[in-house]
Formats: C-alpha cells, structure tokens, sequence
C-alpha cells in the first residue's frame, strides 16, 4: 500500500513489543479504512492460501492492532512471514491510483515488511523460519566476502577491461550461477559494438535485506558506487531486476541521494539497440514463447514493454502476450530476496505458487516460457523438475543469442 514515510534502518523511534511509531499506525489506519480489499486479488499467497491475513491488509490491521494495545507484536510474528514482497498490493492499491503516477510508485509496503520483521529480530522474538533466511543472507555476504576472484572469473576470456563509462554491473548470483546469461549478454553488447566494462569485486546488493545487515549494508552500497564511480561509470547496465532496484530503489532510501549514474536494465538497453540498427536477429527461431515478467521489473519498476519488443523481434517466433497488467498477479514464487527468504519460510507455498504460473503459461497454447530474470530462471527450473511440468524455461537473451547466431 502507499505510504508517505520512507524508513531508514537508523530510525531514532524503536519499536517496542507492545507499540509502533505513529507514522506507521496512521498509515495502517488509513489501509483499515480502505474495506475495498483490491489488494487481496492481487496478490498471490492468498490466491493460494485464502487467508486474509496474508494480503497487504492484514498485514497492516495486525501492526494498527498493536499501535492501538490489543494485540503484541511477537504474537503476530508468524502473520509477517508471508508476504513475496512481489509488489501487486502496491499496484492496485486506491490510494495509489489516485495520489500519484499510479503505475510507476515507490515500494513502501516492502519497505514496511522489511522493517517489520528487522524489529521483530532486533526486539528478540524470532518467527518461524528466521534462523535460516538470516542464515541464507549472511551466507550471500560470506560467499561474495570470499570468493571475490570468482565475480569475474565468468569473464575470463571476453577482454573486458574494469573500466569504462558503460559498466556491466553483476552481482554474486548471477557471476557465479547463471555465468551462462551473463556470458550471452557480454557477447550481444560487443556483437553491437559497445564497449563497456566491468568492475572486480561488486559487494552484495540484496533488495529490501541491506536492512538487516544495518551499517554493514550501508557500507556496501558506498562501496559499490565508489567502485563504479571510480571504474568512470557513466551508465551503468544490470542484468539482474532485483539488482536494478537495489540501485534504482533501495540505494536512494537508504543514503538518502540518488546513485551519480544513469542504470539502465539490460533489457531497455538492447531493445534500444536493435531499434537503432546495431543489432539485427536474423536467424528464425521457430518457437512458440509467451512471456512471464518479473515482479521486480513490472510491478516494481515499471519496465514490461522492452522484454516483449526484444521477442517481437526475433523472426520465426510465434508469440503470445499475456498483458503486464494481468501478470500483476503472477509471481514466480521465489519472492523479492536473492537469498530465497520466502522459500525458506515457507517452502511449500512457494513451489505451489511457481507451478500455478507455469500452468497458466502453459494454458496460452505456448510451449516456451522466456524469462528475464536469474531468479524467476531458477525458481520456474526447480518447480518444472518437481511437477514434470512439460514447458521449456529459456531466458530472452537465450532466445535472442540463437537469432543472432552468437554462442
């Protein structure tokens, strides 16, 4: 839901087991008030589970019932683990709709999980699942901490300098586990004669979860742009949605200034390409694709017309468009955390969650699903080996690298 507070984790005003600050308790009002409930269709865990509690409104009466002393915080603790942080209850949200750019708006209601549960660990109570999502994070720290020859290794025999007013700019997941996306982006961006650069040791970006790092995470964003600053980055790409809105989002809330570049998502860029001539498909690809956006990008960040266009183009492809707005709500499962939090706590919900997606695409008639984000890629994968679901996963750059015969 809309907000009209930003938090930052060095609030002055800490929650208290039986209290929370009454910026939020209004906001939460404000959401009581609402009754309309839209974003309850919206959204996809209670598309699953049914349980009112799990939409974006409940989670708001829970806090609004501890601002206003019926109800503990820790009691409710379980109530604030459901939540995808995928973004639909934002889109569809009234207050949205008519107090702003109703398609292109901040991400408050994420913002509000994220501090929810940071208080809950910070007062001490732990919910079901806590030990192992902060586990999971720390683990992404640790293993980008440790493994910083790695992060470049994907581009070992691509001649890329670690310099250049175009940067690349990739984090751990995608350096380490998706090298093969990353290596067909490299590929397409000189194929197009663009030169651009990468930096050596990118620190963790994760989304909404800097916050529980604290000082530590706002240490990594300064050390992430000087680093790019100092590689002379000018316009910085990113392959990765939830990347980008680390960079274009959580950056800003967090410093309070916006980062000194222009980010770009790698799909707008190479649209932008073959618009211009730089970059002509030519080889069909006979494939009949619909497309699932990411709600990093579409719900999130408003991007949902350069992944289509980029698949427009492509000869030979057949596609069939399933509107971005109808895929307000649709999540792939895996959630908003790089270190599959929501996974982790809630296992089940999120194969379930996966695998309603895939039936849906499967129900277009289409027999590819095209991707642009790693962690849709691998969350849509695990759930098709699961279920046996008979639909090929293939991210765009896949489908555009064949057109363009690059390997």
């Amino acid at each position: 839901m809309t907000t009209a507070y930003t938090y930052k984790p060095w609030l002055v005003e800490k929650w208290k087991d039986d209290w929370v600050p009454e910026e939020v308790a209004i906001d939460c009002y404000a959401t009581f008030a609402c009754r309309h409930k839209f974003c309850r269709e919206v959204c996809p865990v209670y598309q699953e589970t049914g349980n009112e509690s799990h939409i974006s409104y409940g989670f708001h009466v829970a806090l609004l019932s501890v601002s206003r002393g019926y109800e503990k915080l820790h009691n409710l603790g379980n109530t604030f683990t459901y939540c995808l942080q995928c973004g639909a209850c934002q889109l569809r949200c009234p207050n949205t709709l008519f107090t702003g750019d109703f398609y292109r708006i901040t991400n408050e209601h994420n913002v509000l999980v994220t501090k929810t549960r940071n208080e809950l660990l910070r007062l001490g109570f732990k919910f079901k699942g806590s030990d192992d999502m902060l586990k999971a994070i720390n683990q992404i720290v640790k293993d980008t901490e440790e493994a910083r020859l790695s992060l470049t290794e994907w581009a070992k025999d691509l001649d890329l300098p670690r310099y250049g007013e175009t940067i690349l700019f990739t984090d751990y997941f995608m350096a380490t586990q998706m090298t093969n996306i990353l290596r067909l982006i490299a590929k397409i961006l000189k194929v197009a004669g663009i030169k651009f650069g990468i930096i050596e040791n990118p620190k963790p970006t994760l989304p909404y979860e800097l916050d529980y790092l604290g000082e530590k995470g706002i240490q990594y964003i300064k050390e992430n742009i000087e680093a790019l600053k100092k590689a002379g980055a000018k316009t910085v790409i990113v392959p990765d949605p939830h990347v980008y809105v680390s960079l274009t989002k959580e950056y800003p809330r967090l410093t309070g200034s916006e980062v000194p570049f222009d980010v770009v998502f790698v799909t707008d860029y190479i649209w932008n390409l073959i618009k211009e001539g730089k970059l002509v498909p030519k080889k069909p690809v006979n494939k009949k694709v619909t497309y699932h956006d990411p709600c990093m990008l579409n719900k999130v960040s408003g991007i949902w017309e350069s992944p289509r266009n980029i698949l427009k183009s492509i000869p030979g492809i057949e596609f069939i468009d399933e509107d971005h707005v109808t895929q307000w709500y649709y999540c792939c499962g895996n959630g908003a955390s790089e270190a599959r939090t929501f996974k982790i706590l809630h296992e089940d919900l999120s194969y379930r969650i996966g695998l309603k997606r895939l039936n849906r695409a499967l129900d277009t008639g289409a027999k590819t699903l095209a991707v642009a984000c790693p962690h849709c890629n691998e969350q849509f994968n695990e759930v098709k080996l699961k279920s046996k679901t008979e639909i090929e996963i293939l991210d765009i750059f896949e489908i555009l690298a064949e057109s363009l015969e690059i390997r």
